[in-house]
């Protein structure tokens, strides 16, 4: 692999990490309840902002959380009532 090449790559990876960020903070902004399991919120944030890797996803919902002081966001979602997942 060409050096730029691999400077493409790594460019690519994190403008995906800051994209995913700044979308995961308006989810967390203000107080708001953690609505979605991890999963879920990346399922939207691919249908929202295009083809995200896991990875950057990972990365900036570290971020987000540790920017924002949002730990709670950490813990798994609340289960509904009469849901056996």
């Amino acid at each position: 692999m060409t050096k730029s090449a691999r400077q493409a790559l790594i460019d690519n990876a994190m403008a995906e990490r800051v994209q995913c960020r700044a979308w995961l903070l308006l989810h967390m902004a203000h107080g708001k309840p953690k609505a979605f399991t991890k999963e879920e919120y990346r399922q939207m944030a691919i249908a929202e902002l295009g083809n995200v890797s896991k990875a950057a996803f990972d990365t900036a919902w570290v971020s987000a959380i540790e920017d924002t002081g949002r730990h709670d966001w950490y813990q798994p979602k609340p289960r509904s009532k009469g849901t056996l997942q």
